[in-house]
């Protein structure tokens, strides 16, 4: 795939522009352009689309996207760096859903030897190209076959097998459940174990983890992967033979791990400290886990690890607390105030974070009620404690600035 240098040049000279307005300027006139103005047109958009996750690669102008769908769906550097650590550098590995190959260039640049499968043409043109201009063709095999079918005549051993299966429909719909999702790996997952002892599966966050620990066979551990707070996946580790070691919440940004919370199985128990004071206001500290964390609801292993740290109600998932702990997987705020109606009309036209938890109102409505402006540093938390619903305005002592719910 060649990019000729006035193509280059015009991706360049119009990053910042609309690109509607590019398209309403140039419709009609491809036919006599010396360059393909839809490829950098696509580029432009596409670019802009990925440009908070994949920085890095995005440094090279060489750079290209199959389509604007696959900057949409593109693993985050960060998120493929974690997923790099996992494998040992000169290890072998088959990605059966390569999409826009992220993943698999980063395993390349790990050291990692991938044979990646991609379905659709175009990617996996994008693909081979992207690994030549990045350096890593050596490492990297693509090809564009259907996955599954390739693992039928498949008699090469690999060290881990990965996976990513599309969680749309032909129609665009979301879809969450392994099954539902193409390929269908647990479907597979006999072909696969032939192959390997090791299977990585990218799924969704939003999938059940007791229905993945009931139904998922050789399945050793789980990590819940957040960017700045927010869960972006759940990633199944499959070992054959294994026996479930438990799971680990990481959370990331952009410079790495932020933090890491680990959960063993069948180590729930019932040993939570709850808060007894008259009012939250009579602690310093309001403490919010972060997205993975709530999904394994471990409140016990939280408390365990933060002596000191008290959950605000029975379904209420904060925490307060007289000791600041610096390293909490999830938000800090300094405990403000709590505010009566009266001190909540006071406030019309400020700017406040709202959250709501275990409250009769939502956020956006709590919002709404008193004109309150989305940003800032300053939270508003709305949220059942002891079992009396209250406000709380507290100030954000840590970078988990993830837009509230």
């Amino acid at each position: 795939m060649e990019i000729s240098e006035k193509t280059l040049n015009f991706i360049q000279e119009h990053a910042k522009d609309d690109v509607n307005a590019l398209r309403l300027k140039f419709v009609g006139k491809s036919q006599t352009m010396d360059f393909p103005i839809d490829f950098a047109l696509l580029q432009i958009e596409a670019r802009r689309k990925a440009r908070k996750k994949i920085p890095s690669f995005l440094e090279n102008v060489l750079f290209v996207f199959p389509d604007t769908l696959a900057a949409e769906q593109a693993s985050n550097e960060s998120v493929a760096r974690f997923h790099a650590s996992l494998i040992d550098s000169g290890s072998s590995i088959i990605d059966l859903t390569a999409g826009l190959g992220i993943d698999d260039l980063t395993f390349a640049k790990a050291g990692i030897n991938v044979t990646a499968c991609e379905i659709i043409k175009a990617k996996a043109d994008a693909l081979k190209h992207n690994s030549e201009i990045l350096g890593v063709s050596d490492r990297i095999t693509v090809i564009n076959t259907d996955s599954m079918e390739f693992l039928s005549s498949e008699k090469r051993h690999f060290d881990a097998v990965f996976a990513d299966p599309a969680r749309r429909s032909s129609t665009g719909k979301r879809l969450h459940a392994l099954s539902d999702c193409q390929p269908d790996i647990l479907r597979g997952m006999d072909s696969i174990m032939k192959i390997t002892e090791r299977l990585l599966i990218k799924a969704s966050p939003l999938l059940d983890l007791t229905l993945i620990r009931d139904t998922v066979e050789h399945l050793n551990h789980i990590y819940l992967i957040c960017f700045k707070g927010e869960c972006k996946e759940v990633l199944m580790d499959i070992k054959k033979d294994s026996v479930f070691t438990g799971s680990t919440v990481v959370d990331l940004d952009m410079d790495g791990v932020i933090s890491t919370f680990h959960s063993k199985p069948a180590t729930f128990r019932n040993d939570i400290d709850f808060a007894d004071r008259c009012s939250p206001s009579d602690y310093r500290y309001l403490y919010e886990p972060n997205a993975g964390i709530m999904k394994t609801g471990d409140w016990s292993e939280l408390c365990r690890r933060y002596k000191g740290l008290y959950k605000a109600d029975t379904n209420t998932h904060l925490f307060l607390s007289d000791r600041l702990f610096s390293d909490f997987p999830g938000r800090i705020l300094a405990i403000d105030s709590i505010t009566d109606k009266k001190a909540l009309r006071s406030l019309k036209g400020a700017k406040y974070n709202v959250v709501a938890r275990n409250y009769p109102l939502s956020a956006p409505d709590i919002a709404k009620k008193h004109s309150l402006i989305p940003g800032g540093e300053r939270f508003l938390y709305a949220f059942r404690y002891k079992g009396k619903p209250l406000c709380l305005i507290s100030d954000l002592l840590n970078n988990q600035k993830q837009e509230p719910e």
